[in-house]
């Protein structure tokens, strides 16, 4: 049975064009959309063809809740849908950031003689602000379920081209179930703060019995975020 490794949708788009997280003592209201030309998370692949991964996020002073959705294709996963709720706190210290927080991942079976298991994972990451345009990301999510430890580094450049960043990541899962590396590279471009379109570029090292690779394959995506106050 393949298993699964979670991209935490809704830690990263809220919002995606926002280095750092600000810390407010009123509540927040965050929801939005993506709507991706493949559902890829860590080199591997989770769709083949179009997904739609709507978020919800409520905040207050650094606390938060949120939900995510996404379609999947159920000839590669064996399950149709999954879905992820989240609790986690962000915090700030001068130029660095953090986020801790606990996702649960929920799962429709596509086939009633392949089940599978729902599961628990823990994620901190910390963010370094180099300069006011270069930030450096360092996670690491632990799943107990399947031993797993998904260790990641992340760079993000914001150019001089107004709303046109640019991002690669590297890292690495060892789990119960096999061990691989994986890497992308991408571009985003914020039309303003609603609006914004991406491409990016993944691959891994996985082997077939871990998932199905990505392959070297290019994902495009909209996304559209509001943020109430």
């Amino acid at each position: 049975m393949q298993r699964h490794t979670m991209p935490r949708l809704l830690a990263l788009a809220t919002p995606f064009f926002v280095p750092l997280t600000a810390q407010a003592a009123e509540v927040s209201l965050s929801f939005g959309a993506t709507l991706a030309s493949e559902y890829v998370s860590n080199g591997l692949r989770y769709s083949d063809g179009p997904v739609l991964q709507p978020y919800v996020e409520l905040g207050f002073a650094g606390f938060y809740a949120g939900a995510y959705t996404t379609n999947t294709d159920g000839d590669l996963v064996f399950y149709d849908r999954e879905t992820g709720v989240s609790l986690g706190y962000r915090g700030e210290a001068e130029s660095f950031s953090y986020d801790v927080a606990l996702f649960y991942y929920v799962f429709d079976e596509a086939f009633d003689d392949t089940p599978i298991e729902d599961y628990a994972e823990a994620v901190f990451s910390g963010t370094v602000a180099a300069s006011e345009t270069f930030y450096v990301t360092g996670e690491i999510g632990i799943a107990p379920e399947y031993d797993q430890t998904d260790v990641s580094l992340r760079v993000d450049y914001y150019t001089p081209v107004e709303g046109l960043s640019v991002d690669a990541t590297y890292g690495s899962v060892d789990a119960n179930y096999g061990t691989w590396d994986y890497w992308s590279l991408g571009a985003n471009y914020a039309v303003n703060e609603t609006v914004g379109f991406g491409l990016a570029y993944h691959d891994s090292n996985a082997t077939a019995d871990v998932g199905t690779n990505a392959d070297g394959l290019f994902v495009a995506s909209l996304n559209v975020a509001f943020s109430f106050p």
